[in-house]
């Protein structure tokens, strides 16, 4: 195995000693009964993540780098959840999105397999997708957690991130509305952490009623829920690989599993020898082994040669994959004659582990159906996985013959669709359709003002998609599938993350606020990572400044989000790629409609999934897909004075704000501008006698006070560089974005409230 993986086993267990021992002896005092009983350690932290799957470990990451402290919980001993402790290592990504956190973590997947000379499109039959080994994808969050535990380390005296293991929520305590602590189970010891903002990041949402947060789940609300209620179904996925020289004895199955005979029509209709080639959707069923395996094909790190999903020969060489199709389950059996599970599964405890237990005997039988009647020498890899996580989840549901086996499966399901909290908003499926064609066949934006997040996919529902399983009171039927179907990327709304009705609870990964049908595309692993993201950076920026995270302006988050490589706009331009200095403040203009922009994209409109459109690849081609924004072009008055009427005064007359030029067709200097904008933003003409921060600034003129007020806020750090101000000249509308961004979301209060808590 590469010495990237091997992790001292002792290590997790040193640092639960380093951190909770010293605390052991400070509880002192009688406890509640139940879950706060028996308490042997007291933790405090700013941000406490439930959860470190896709986006609970993203949440975590990027409240750690703004200095919080922050402590993660994970049940299992893999961070990545469904992208690596589910084995879903194969990207679906259709938005294009690698910016934030996401793209981060692409960039570092694909310089591993660079430097094996290893390719990660290996999957859905097509050269440019992006597929990890799971073991990969968990190195890589460990070492991005590692990182940023030290970056918080400097940047607060009280950051940092620290991960435990083996560990989970039991209880939370609040105040009124307001969450102060959660009782937890660390690797068995019963413990309390008081924090100041919670994020339920688990796979099934657990923790939303343990703080009395209203949620869905299926189709009804709290606290009247429906456990008859449909939600989708899960597939206990295995990585399998091939063995040339003949599959090992102790992984290879002799017997079938229970259920077999039940699962193999299905299977002979999925996968058979001599069945079709894939050459294009949809594709003809049953396919042969080789088409199979080019549907979640992974790199192999043991396999000398190379590879990739570009044709049927790349098929062919492929020697590791995932086992994610035709094992959903209850898949084509059903359950009691309805597909999808009944939302017990979400509710009761007892009954989730027997389904997990059958889940996982279907997929034994995927298994046992490519050794003996496929004859192929597959079994599951022996690199990736081993421990006791999927024996202990499933009780005595699996025989021991299969324990060898069933130790290198991923140690927890799939699971697509989880407890959802009612947030301060919640995208329908006709909402997003509409948000998504932004920008396509000469529209105009339908941009999301407070979006958090942009990712893309289609409505895609496993099962539990008959109108009697949608929410009625979204107007969500059946037909909605294909009549709302998105066109194009589409925006996740910071009300999205946040309780309606627990302060300082947030949720992410699949746990946010949305409709059952928008589920179906928001569940997918790159835009739960930028969800996550985004999470972290509310509760951060929330527990920072002691405001519910309702309380904050969703502005500020969106800075800070930006000023991290996240993009959050659907419209790019070609004078303002990623990376430019003024990128995040004419990302934050088209969400607010600031400055119009001197062309807009033009993309055709087309299904997301039709990436092989032709009209869609020759306008990217042309570059349709990109508009102009006039970066460097100058700014009038009557832009200046429609700038400040939307950033400062939401649109209306501003009162005493005197506009940039008056609101004169003719262009403005920067003196103007500045002037205007230090009014704005609160600046008063008091005597000061602080050296000017302008070589040809000096004390006596008029734009002293309002410059060296600007530029002791950080608002002219992207405007004004040098040494030098230039008040004659004109300003650039890139130049005027960043400036009023930088005014409406200053860092001397940048944790302040633009908005009034929702009441409870």
């Amino acid at each position: 195995m590469d010495k990237l993986y091997r992790r001292p086993r002792y290590g997790r267990t040193l640092l639960f000693a380093a951190v909770m021992l010293p605390v052991l002896f400070l509880f002192i005092g009688a406890s509640p009964p139940g879950a706060w009983a028996s308490v042997e350690a007291r933790l405090d932290c700013d941000v406490l993540v439930a959860g470190g799957g896709a986006g609970g470990v993203s949440a975590a990451i990027s409240a750690a780098r703004l200095g919080a402290r922050v402590i993660l919980l994970e049940e299992t001993d893999w961070l990545g959840g469904q992208m690596t402790a589910a084995g879903v290592s194969t990207m679906d990504d259709l938005s294009g999105n690698k910016t934030g956190i996401y793209g981060e973590f692409y960039e570092k997947v694909r310089f591993h397999y660079f430097m094996k000379g290893k390719s990660i499109s290996t999957c859905y039959w097509d050269g440019s997708t992006a597929a990890f080994e799971p073991s990969v994808g968990r190195a890589i969050l460990e070492e991005m957690a590692a990182e940023a535990s030290r970056e918080g380390a400097k940047r607060g005296k009280r950051g940092g991130l620290n991960i435990f293991y083996r560990a989970r929520v039991t209880a939370v305590r609040k105040e009124g509305s307001a969450i102060r602590e959660a009782a937890v189970e660390i690797e068995g010891v019963p413990s309390v952490i008081a924090c100041k903002t919670l994020i339920d990041a688990t796979e099934h949402g657990d923790v939303i009623p343990l703080a009395g947060a209203l949620y869905r789940a299926g189709n009804s609300i709290s606290p009247m829920i429906s456990f008859e209620g449909r939600v989708q179904d899960i597939t206990w996925t295995a990585v399998i690989k091939k063995y040339p020289s003949g599959i090992p004895a102790h992984l290879r199955m002799t017997n079938p599993p229970p259920g077999y005979e039940r699962y193999l029509p299905a299977f002979r209709k999925i996968v058979a020898k001599g069945g079709n080639s894939f050459r294009s959707y949809p594709l003809k069923m049953p396919v042969d082994f080789a088409t199979h395996n080019g549907y979640r094909g992974l790199p192999d790190s043991s396999n000398p040669e190379n590879y990739d999903a570009s044709g049927p020969d790349g098929w062919a060489a492929i020697s590791k994959t995932g086992i994610n199709w035709g094992n959903d389950f209850p898949g084509t059996e059903k359950w009691e004659g309805r597909g999808g599970l009944p939302s017990a599964y979400l509710e009761d405890g007892a009954f989730r582990a027997r389904v997990e237990g059958a889940a996982l005997l279907k997929t034994l039988s995927f298994i046992y159906y490519i050794q003996h009647e496929l004859g192929e020498p597959w079994s599951v890899t022996d690199d990736e996985y081993h421990s006791d996580f999927p024996l202990a989840r499933t009780g005595d549901a699996v025989p021991a013959e299969y324990g060898e086996i069933v130790r290198r499966f991923p140690p927890i399901p799939y699971v697509r669709e989880s407890r959802r909290i009612v947030g301060l908003a919640t995208p329908t499926s006709s909402t997003v359709r509409r948000n998504s064609e932004s920008y396509r066949d000469g529209n105009p934006g339908f941009e999301v003002e407070e979006a958090v997040a942009i990712g893309g996919y289609i409505l895609d529902l496993h099962a539990g998609d008959k109108d009697r399983d949608l929410e009625a009171e979204f107007g969500e039927t059946a037909d909605s599938i294909k009549s709302d179907m998105p066109r194009g990327p589409f925006q996740v709304p910071f009300g999205s993350l946040v309780s309606r009705n627990v302060d300082g609870l947030l949720a992410a990964e699949k746990n946010i606020s949305m409709s059952r049908l928008v589920a179906g595309a928001f569940r997918l692993q790159p835009i739960s990572m930028l969800t996550g993201q985004a999470a972290g950076v509310t509760a951060a920026l929330s527990a920072l400044a002691g405001i519910p995270p309702a309380a904050l302006d969703p502005g500020k988050v969106q800075r800070v989000l930006l000023e991290q490589g996240s993009a959050l706009s659907l419209c790019e331009y070609s004078d303002v790629p990623r990376g430019h200095p003024f990128w995040p403040a004419v990302q934050m203009s088209n969400l607010r409609g600031w400055l119009s922009a001197e062309e807009l994209p033009s993309a055709p409109s087309a299904k997301i999934d039709d990436i092989y459109n032709n009209r869609l690849v020759t306008a990217k081609l042309y570059g349709l897909d990109k508009g102009v924004f006039g970066v460097e072009s100058p700014i009038t008055g009557v832009e200046s004075e429609e700038l400040f009427r939307k950033a400062f005064s939401g649109g209306q007359a501003a009162g005493p704000v005197i506009y940039p030029g008056g609101g004169a067709p003719s262009f403005v200097t920067r003196g103007e501008f500045c002037a205007s904008l230090a009014r704005a933003a609160g600046y008063r003409n008091l005597p000061r006698d602080e050296p000017s921060p302008f070589a040809d600034i000096s004390p006596d003129s008029k734009l002293y006070g309002p410059l060296l007020f600007l530029a002791e806020r950080g608002i002219l750090e992207g405007a004004a560089r040098g040494g030098v101000f230039m008040p004659d000249s004109f300003v650039t509308k890139g130049a005027a974005a960043d400036m009023v961004m930088r005014a409406v979301t200053r860092s001397g209060d940048r944790f302040l409230s633009g908005r009034e808590v929702v009441s409870k």
